[in-house]
């Protein structure tokens, strides 16, 4: 009897443990997340709200633009969000269309419905969440089934308690999730495809691109991918050629050709800061925000812990320990990925995807917010990364864990595998949930539940 449940249990496939888990996580964390509660959730709110609506009052979604008021959760009083009619129906039905607003179309198109049912802020926000993780749900369900390998990998990134956060919101992070899914898994269909490219396998290629720009900016990093990929997918022409030669030249010199990347980065970097003292001011910048937690002192607290569980509105989080726990088993599952043969430029190309992101995110956080809006021209620093940013890009290490398998062997069994998977992702989700309940629904925050609750016993015998 118990032969035959660990059999069943092996048979299991990835993306059906995924859609149990994000079922019965994003459930729970539908009921208990806060309105407004997730960062920036009041702006995607009007940007989402815009699309089909024309605001007769203006400036009405000041209101929501900043946190939640935390005391109308631990008086209950927030009920009268969603009891209260708002004045929604005054605003002319309309459609604002453009390319920006693709990433807002699930939450708009909730949002739209849920005023129709019932014309509150609550309705309409609790609306708007639903068909955005409805999207997140059936997209990456999608992507974890068609992906050729690091399946558990993907699954893993998608149900952290970061990742939940954002799928249960309004938020356009959901569609920049997405985008990074499908267009990791249609590369790996790519990258290990023998045969070339018929008519009818460009349409999910084209359809990523489109994706790619029509998400987030450092979502783009993702093109180079398109450069590490197998040349006989196409016949061959002058590019093919010239991608190939370059990559013969790093097989042959890599030294050379890295040391070539690293003088074209400082020349970027030169270029980048030529308003702002130039290549050392833009190094010392780039050092301080990564390496230098005494002068960022958000350094870990947001960044690094942040990839994994910094919530609300960067409000409560996960204990460092718990995310080293987090990283050494996002690493035992990729080092239990299934075996598959890839070529270094690949492997290579796909370290620099996620160090690229990086990158991009702190180039424009520097000229958008840092220097744009923050006016903080003498910092020396970037400010306002947060740890979501890099979280989908978690997957694009899979292709590196399954190289190192070549030099570390941990082997887990599939029943092993799944344990661990399961076992680690409820501790997570119960952790977060656990936090969200003692921050909003507590009177002090939860600083002295067990007290409370001792006493709360002691009075019941």
């Amino acid at each position: 009897m118990i032969g035959t449940r660990a059999q069943k249990s092996e048979k299991i496939a990835v993306e059906k443990i995924f859609a149990i888990l994000i079922t019965i996580f994003a459930s729970i964390t539908f009921v208990i997340q806060p309105l407004f509660s997730v960062p920036d959730e009041g702006t995607h709110f009007a940007n989402a709200y815009s699309i089909f609506h024309e605001d007769t009052k203006q400036n009405k979604f000041n209101d929501y633009r900043y946190p939640n008021e935390i005391d109308h959760y631990r008086d209950f009083s927030f009920v009268t969000s969603f009891t209260r009619k708002g004045v929604f129906p005054q605003d002319k039905l309309t459609f604002k269309f453009k390319s920006s607003s693709v990433q807002y179309l699930p939450s708009a198109v909730g949002m739209l419905i849920g005023q129709w049912i019932y014309p509150s802020k609550g309705v309409i926000l609790i609306f708007g969440r639903l068909f955005n993780l409805i999207f997140y749900s059936v997209a990456i369900y999608f992507a974890i089934k068609k992906a050729k390998f690091g399946k558990w990998m993907m699954a893993a990134v998608a149900l952290l308690p970061m990742s939940i956060q954002q799928a249960v919101s309004i938020s356009y992070d959901v569609f920049f999730f997405v985008t990074v899914f499908l267009t990791f898994s249609l590369v790996t269909n790519l990258v290990i495809r023998q045969e070339r490219l018929k008519w009818r396998d460009y349409l999910p290629i084209i359809s990523v691109i489109c994706l790619l720009f029509l998400a987030k900016q450092c979502s783009l990093v993702m093109f180079f991918y398109f450069l590490s990929l197998p040349v006989s997918l196409i016949r061959p022409n002058f590019f093919t050629s010239a991608i190939d030669a370059v990559w013969q030249f790093f097989d042959r010199h890599r030294l050379i050709f890295l040391a070539v990347m690293v003088l074209s980065f400082l020349l970027f970097i030169q270029y980048y800061f030529k308003n702002y003292d130039g290549l050392t001011r833009g190094l010392q910048v780039l050092f301080n925000t990564f390496f230098r937690p005494d002068i960022k002192t958000d350094l870990d607290a947001i960044l690094v812990t942040g990839v994994v569980g910094n919530f609300g509105w960067l409000t409560h989080r996960l204990p460092e320990w718990f995310v080293i726990l987090d990283f050494i088993f996002l690493f035992l599952i990729v080092l239990n990925e299934k075996p598959v043969k890839l070529q270094n430029r690949f492997v290579f190309m796909s370290s620099m995807v996620f160090i690229g992101n990086i990158l991009m995110v702190f180039l424009t956080m520097f000229s958008a917010w840092t220097i744009g809006f923050l006016k903080l021209f003498d910092i020396m620093y970037v400010s306002g990364e947060q740890g979501r940013y890099y979280t989908p890009f978690l997957i694009c290490l899979i292709p590196l864990g399954i190289y190192l398998k070549k030099f570390i062997t941990v082997k887990l069994s599939d029943l092993a595998m799944k344990r661990l998977f399961v076992g680690m992702l409820l501790a997570n989700f119960t952790y977060f949930a656990v936090l969200t309940l003692l921050f909003y629904y507590t009177d002090d925050g939860g600083s002295q539940f067990i007290i409370q609750f001792s006493s709360w016993l002691r009075g019941l015998i």
